[in-house]
């Protein structure tokens, strides 16, 4: 890992049992920091995607898997890892932990919501 850079922790969870399957892209941006969260059609993308931006979440999606509250379905972890979190404009690069890039994610146009995820490594 480069000098002076830390790493933070990233989970997938796939959300099953309502009525729009999808995928959840959470991570830290700072140590302890709650959770940017992206809406994911598949894990992991096979091509460059437009992503939406969902309201931060409680760091407990770190770790947890199982009923999601008030009946809104299931949560399962399919994957999960560190990298280092790059301010990059308006959007951020993650790297693995020996600097490789592994995904960008920029915002389109001026939405708050719509973003666009270009995955480069998920090994």
């Amino acid at each position: 890992m480069p000098e002076g850079q830390t790493s933070h922790r990233y989970v997938v969870l796939h959300h099953t049992g309502i009525d729009e399957p999808h995928f959840d892209f959470m991570f830290e941006t700072a140590p302890g920091s709650p959770l940017t969260t992206f809406r994911l059609s598949q894990w992991p993308e096979i091509e460059n995607t437009e992503v939406t931006k969902l309201r931060d979440h409680r760091r407990a999606y770190l770790t947890y898997e199982g009923d999601v509250s008030s009946d809104r379905g299931r949560v399962d972890r399919v994957a999960e890892g560190e990298v280092m979190v790059v301010r990059s404009g308006s959007g951020w690069l993650l790297q693995h932990a020996d600097g490789r890039p592994f995904m960008t994610l920029e915002p389109l146009g001026g939405s708050d919501a719509q973003w666009f995820l270009r995955l480069l490594d998920v090994r």
